[in-house]
């Protein structure tokens, strides 16, 4: 965190801002001064950090939100704009593993498209409603996954798929919107202590001195480091990079 209040005066937007990673996001931004709309499917959760938010002097909107509905996200995205104003900074951030560990043979062909749906649809749609509501010069961040641009193991079709697709995606949006001065990127948070309580997570992983098989030399970490680079991004000047993506993995990708 730089404490200067780099976003003073400015409004982003997080989905799946409940918890893990997206909470961690949107209380970084508004420890940099911006208003902060969240939304998630839990609405107790986005409640809850809404509350975090107003008690650091940040103007917040907390909404249930399905990302994979239009009428939804259309509905949210005119509650942003009408509560809060234009949009300066946008986090893709709603998605998740829907059908793990389950080989294509045998996955179930409505869980395997769910996945595309939250993943990739979800970021569509989103940044589809509020394409108009961006002010120019705003900042874009789609959270992808190591896994859409490698597949070490198999059994995970439909996410591999999904957040390749986010890389796909970041890369067209970018060529679109540079006129305009937005900025788009992507994030590979790589593995992470998510949920409500990263901190017990972390404490539990060390003690095990865990990693992953497919992938030795990863370390679980908080999600405020994805949050960090997520702020840097955000903040960058008319010179920044677009299309590109940042990784915090620690594996070749």
């Amino acid at each position: 965190m730089s404490g200067e209040n780099t976003l003073m005066g400015k409004v982003a937007v997080v989905t799946g801002g409940g918890r893990g990673i997206g909470r961690a996001i949107a209380r970084q931004l508004a420890r940099e001064g911006a208003d902060v709309a969240l939304c998630a499917r839990t609405r107790e959760e986005t409640d809850a950090v809404a509350q975090e938010l107003r008690q650091l002097g940040r103007r917040a909107l907390a909404q249930s939100v399905d990302v994979s509905n239009w009428e939804q996200v259309q509905a949210f995205a005119g509650a942003v704009a009408g509560e809060l104003g234009r949009v300066d900074v946008l986090v893709n951030n709603a998605g998740g593993g829907v059908e793990r560990e389950t080989p294509i043979a045998q996955s179930d062909p409505q869980r395997w498209w769910r996945a595309i749906e939250v993943n990739l649809q979800g970021t569509y749609l989103v940044t589809r409603a509020f394409l108009e509501h961006l002010n120019d010069g705003a900042r874009l961040v789609n959270i992808g996954s190591g896994m859409g641009h490698e597949a070490p193991r198999g059994n995970n079709s439909s996410y591999n798929v999904a957040k390749a697709g986010v890389n796909m995606f970041t890369q067209a949006l970018a060529v679109e919107v540079w006129e305009r001065g937005i900025l788009v990127n992507e994030v590979l948070p790589g593995l992470v202590a998510n949920g409500l309580d990263p901190e017990t997570k972390l404490e539990e992983a060390r003690r095990r001195g865990a990693a992953p098989r497919f992938a030795p030399s990863e370390r679980l970490k908080h999600p405020d480091r994805v949050a960090e680079l997520v702020l840097w991004l955000a903040t960058r000047g008319e010179d920044g990079p677009t299309g590109q993506t940042f990784s915090l993995a620690r594996r070749p990708l």
